[in-house]
């Protein structure tokens, strides 16, 4: 009996122990939004036998073949299931593509975890792996804890994945959500020229920079008339009846069928795009509307110049 009894003093420093390490296991986690490297178990003391036994109670279940573990009795969370695929890459993969504009709230994602690793990464069950070259570190960031890819990487990034549209909702996101940084983006893409992805960038950019300079110029336009009281207000992006279509003109003098149209951004204008504005000027004309293109010098520099011409097509000259 005196024999039994010393048997069980002896077990209980190995229990107590275990009861330590799972504290250290429940706190490292509730850290890492519930889930733990097999790596960073192992430093806590673990050994393949004691990981096995957690595994086999419920206490630990694995993820991404073993190379990460989600504590039981919380739900793993979706910043969970990103952090897990981000540990089971490496120390040198970030959350990117979808997966980063979702953490990062510019769009939605519905697919695996995407992880953007170096070339000599091997696969990962249960991630969807970007190899890459461009590892500079001015394009990853940490986001809540989860290494993650910076907005303007993330975007070069869906730039190879995303339709151009898909791709501009994502950037008018970003600028709603104060996250879009214009020069970051110029710069990871002067940086990733022969990215996947960079052309379709580089396209929906010059659109967006158009758009911006556009709206600088309606509001210097409006600015200009307020000038003029002699001048009525028109109505502005209005929707003008041609003869075989419908068009929008930027300002538009009803009574004297006067429309005018604002060309900030000509200078990135294409071919394609002077094509289809001197079809819809020439649909307008011919239901009998007058025309007028406003360059930004037009507006910003010859602004007194261009009050007299509006003067004389409104016939108050």
């Amino acid at each position: 009996m005196v024999g039994i009894r010393s048997e069980k003093r002896n077990d209980s420093p190995p229990l107590g122990r275990g009861r330590d390490r799972g504290q250290r296991i429940a706190r490292l986690a509730g850290r890492q939004h519930g889930v733990i490297a097999r790596t960073q178990l192992f430093r806590i003391g673990l050994d393949r036998g004691a990981l096995a036994r957690r595994v086999a109670n419920g206490a630990l279940q694995p993820l991404h073949g073993g190379r990460v573990y989600a504590v039981a009795h919380n739900p793993l969370t979706k910043r969970g299931r990103y952090l897990a695929a981000v540990m089971a890459c490496g120390s040198d993969a970030r959350l990117s593509h979808r997966a980063a504009a979702d953490l990062s709230g510019m769009r939605p994602a519905d697919v695996s975890p995407e992880v953007t690793v170096p070339e000599v990464c091997r696969d990962v069950p249960g991630v969807r792996i970007h190899r890459t070259r461009m590892l500079d570190p001015r394009d990853f960031t940490e986001l809540d804890g989860i290494p993650v890819t910076t907005v303007a990487r993330t975007l070069l990034d869906l730039a190879a994945v995303l339709t151009p549209p898909d791709l501009e909702v994502v950037i008018d996101r970003a600028e709603r959500q104060s996250l879009f940084d214009l020069t970051a983006v110029l710069d990871v893409l002067e940086r990733g020229t022969r990215k996947k992805g960079a052309g379709t960038l580089r396209m929906v950019m010059a659109a967006y920079q158009a758009s911006t300079q556009k709206s600088t110029l309606e509001r210097t336009f409006k600015a200009l008339l307020k000038t003029a009281p002699d001048i009525t207000s028109p109505f502005f992006n209005a929707l003008v009846q041609g003869e075989s279509g419908t068009h929008e003109v930027d300002a538009f003098w009803e009574a004297q069928r006067l429309c005018v149209q604002l060309d900030g951004h000509e200078f990135h204008r294409t071919r394609r795009d002077r094509e289809r504005d001197a079809l819809s000027d020439a649909d307008l004309e011919l239901a009998a509307y007058r025309m007028m293109r406003l360059t930004w010098d037009d507006v910003n520099v010859n602004g007194e110049r261009t009050l007299r011409r509006l003067r004389l097509a409104l016939g108050l000259a």
